[in-house]
Parts: structure tokens; C-alpha cells; sequence
């Protein structure tokens, strides 16, 4: 059997989708995903071939909205006044882990310390790297995992879900772990990438700078949410990183944080 034939339950579907158990039921109530019952339970079992063409579809639909509503990701009666929220969406700009893991420890940390959930998309550092740097900060990973305040994810189950890059997709699973994290009684949520899962020729990265740009409109939907992208300044040429200066309103670079052009 192929991983993609596997079933899965309702809460390792929950957990790929980025959804809640809640939102599954009600799909499969209504006809949206498919779903097997199985045992004296009656259980929900799914295939992984499913949630896949269920992420699909939902790329699909969004593509097909109108050129000129790509920002509807933003509702206007929602939007955050402060110009500060602008600040949520930040580029950080590092040249070696040590610098890395100095930049963004801090973000972390005040996010775990308040009990705000964090997402980690990791390339480049080993999932067991970075527990291991939370774990000297005196926090027990364990602890936070079975919490749902830390969440340490491949690209593979997030920008390349399936096995290639797709703006609209991303940015769905984006909104559906703010949503969970929102669902889960939480007002506030970190979410970090490191951007080399994109080098050299990912299939589909040339739409990575597209999608940095619609997270603005999502951020300043959600003034809970803050975003950092990580990008290691000697992996990433000059024109990508004009371009991630160009999408995003905060830049941080090891002497502080700056603005960056977006929206210039």
C-alpha cells in the first residue's frame, strides 16, 4: 500500500489538514470529504489520497476566484487599525544558526512564556535541533507538544504538501492553523518558516514571493498572528532577497528590526 492509500484517523487527519476533529465531522456530514466507518464504533477512518485532492480542490476554487479579489483573505470591518500590525509580517535575515537561533529565540520565547501557540515550518535545522535549543531556554518540549503550544513540522507537510509549491493552498493551510489555534481558545499564534525549502528549483517556488505578499492581508486579518520568515542571507542570491524586502513591512537583520518596502 502507498503512503497516499493509507488511512488515517480523524485525529492524524485533523492534524494533517491544520483542522480541528470538529471541522472534519462536519465535511464528512455534509458530503464535503469522504470518509470510511469502521468497528463497532463506527469510527471515522480517511484516505490520505482524500485530504490530498480535498487541498487540491481547494486550491483549485481559489484560483478561480476573480483576479481582483486575491486579497480576500482581508474583511475590511476586521481589519486592524493600528499601523503597528504591519510589524506582524516580518523578514528576518540571518548568515549563520547561531545568529538564526539568536533572532528568533526571542520571538519564540515570548510567545511559549504568555502560552501562545508556535508553528515551526523546519528545513535546515533538525526537528531535534531546535528542541533541543527550546529545551535550554528550561521549557520540557514534551510539556508544550501535548499542550498544542508547539508544533514542529517538515516543508513536506506544509509548503510541499504535495510535492510541489502552491500559493493559495499554502495560504489555506495558513488560515487553518490560525483558525485551529483561535478554536482552541487562543488569541494569539507565532508562526515561522525557514525559506531554503525553496532552493534551488522547488516546483512552484517562483510563486513563494506571491505568496509572501498576500500574507499581509492575512496578518492584518488576524492582529493575533505574527509571521516570521526566516532567510539565510548566503543561501538566498540578491534579487530574491530584494524581493523578500519588497513583500514584507518589517525587516529584521541582526542590528535590529527596519522597515522593509512593502506598500511603499
Amino acid at each position: 500500500m502507498t503512503d497516499k492509500h493509507r488511512f488515517l484517523t480523524i485525529t492524524e487527519s485533523a492534524e494533517f489538514l491544520q483542522v480541528s476533529e470538529t471541522s472534519l465531522r462536519r465535511w464528512t456530514n455534509n458530503g464535503t470529504l469522504r470518509c470510511f466507518r469502521v468497528g463497532g464504533r463506527n469510527e471515522r477512518r480517511f484516505l490520505k489520497e482524500d485530504l490530498l485532492a480535498f487541498l487540491q480542490k481547494i486550491e483549485i476554487q481559489f484560483d478561480e476566484r476573480p483576479q481582483e479579489s486575491e486579497t480576500y483573505l482581508v474583511a475590511t470591518d476586521e481589519l486592524d487599525s493600528d499601523p503597528l500590525s504591519v510589524e506582524r509580517h516580518i523578514c528576518m535575515f540571518f548568515t549563520s544558526k547561531e545568529e538564526q537561533w539568536q533572532m528568533l529565540k526571542p520571538y519564540i520565547i515570548e510567545h511559549l512564556s504568555s502560552g501562545v501557540p508556535v508553528l515551526y515550518i523546519q528545513d535546515t535545522t533538525p526537528p531535534e535541533r531546535l528542541k533541543e535549543l527550546i529545551e535550554t531556554e528550561g521549557y520540557s518540549v514534551d510539556d508544550l507538544i501535548s499542550q498544542g503550544l508547539l508544533k514542529i513540522i517538515p516543508p513536506e507537510e506544509a509548503y510541499l504538501l504535495t510535492g510541489s509549491f502552491a500559493v493559495q493552498r499554502m495560504l489555506a493551510f495558513i488560515e487553518s492553523a490560525i483558525l485551529g489555534a483561535i478554536a482552541a481558545g487562543h488569541d494569539r499564534v507565532f508562526l515561522t518558516g525557514e525559506m531554503t525549502w525553496s532552493l534551488p528549483d522547488t516546483p512552484g517556488s517562483e510563486g513563494m514571493m506571491k505568496y509572501e505578499e498576500l500574507l499581509n492581508p492575512l496578518v492584518d486579518k488576524y492582529p493575533g498572528v505574527t509571521i516570521v520568515c526566516q532567510y539565510d542571507v548566503k543561501r538566498f542570491d540578491g534579487p530574491k532577497v530584494l524581493d523578500a524586502l519588497l513583500t514584507h513591512p518589517s525587516v529584521h537583520v541582526s542590528s535590529g528590526r527596519v522597515a522593509g518596502f512593502y506598500g511603499l
